[in-house]
């Protein structure tokens, strides 16, 4: 039931869906009502909100800060017994299959960060954790991309491990667990940096200490000009941060972190 009400929620915490919902309102109320003070009043909500999405300084201030809560692992990946990975890097759906293609998605640096690593150090374990996040999946899982992916770029098996049942973020922390216990060692993180708070203190929070190995980074160390606006950047920001302000807060709540 919480996996069912997690997607729904995050379907209505996206920045589109809130922008579109004040917009139907206003249409509503310029079509079949007369209510003109409504109107108006709708027709300034949404500018308001249109411009405050698209206002980029705000939300890359704020996302910076999520990306930089963790501190990146300065431990050798050398000496790493094993990288865990998490899942979210493939588009899910019954083309993959159809077309026997693996298909990544924006985030796929997090595969490609170990692909990095298992060059530096060939005997380092790789396990992959997730199934889908889909209500009702079709085609590969993520599981079953990861293996096909990663075999064709000369990992040898031998190497990876599967977790294959998850289907959220604190799913992947605990179908996986007992097997990170079992290979007893340093064992490093790989998820995308907005995501390494939640995913890093979950795993801590089941008595695991992992070294934090971010990827995927959204925002830039430079200085933040204050004066720019980009209603599709500022949109993709905001997803991302109410996405991960909402999960780490339920998480918090029901003792997950």
């Amino acid at each position: 039931m919480e996996f069912y009400i997690a997607r729904v929620a995050n379907y209505l915490l996206e920045p589109i869906y809130i922008l579109s919902f004040f917009l139907i309102t206003l249409i509503f109320f310029l079509l079949f009502t007369n209510y003109k003070k409504l109107t108006i009043l709708s027709a300034k909500f949404l500018l308001l909100l249109f411009l405050f999405f698209g206002y980029t300084p705000l939300s890359n201030f704020l996302l910076n800060k999520i990306e930089d809560f963790i501190k990146p692992s300065k431990y050798p990946v050398q000496q790493l017994k094993g990288v865990i990975v998490l899942g979210g890097s493939f588009h899910i759906g019954l083309e993959p299959k159809e077309r026997n293609e693996v298909s990544l998605n924006s985030s796929a640096e997090r595969l490609t960060k170990v692909l990095e690593i298992y060059n530096k150090n060939p005997k380092v374990l790789i396990l992959f954790t997730g199934f889908s996040n889909e209500l009702k999946p079709k085609g590969w899982s993520e599981s079953d991309m990861a293996k096909k992916f990663f075999l064709e770029q000369g990992v040898r098996l031998e190497n990876l491990i599967f977790e294959n049942k998850s289907r959220n973020t604190f799913e992947n922390i605990i179908y996986s667990k007992d097997i990170i216990r079992t290979n007893k060692g340093t064992w490093g993180l790989v998820t995308s940096a907005s995501h390494m708070p939640r995913s890093y203190f979950g795993f801590k929070r089941q008595g695991l200490i992992l070294e934090p190995i971010s990827v995927d980074y959204r925002t830039g160390t430079s200085s933040i000009f204050w004066i720019n606006f980009d209603i599709k950047k500022g949109l993709e920001n905001w997803n991302i941060i109410l996405h991960e302000v909402v999960g780490i807060f339920y998480y918090k709540i029901t003792d997950k972190i």
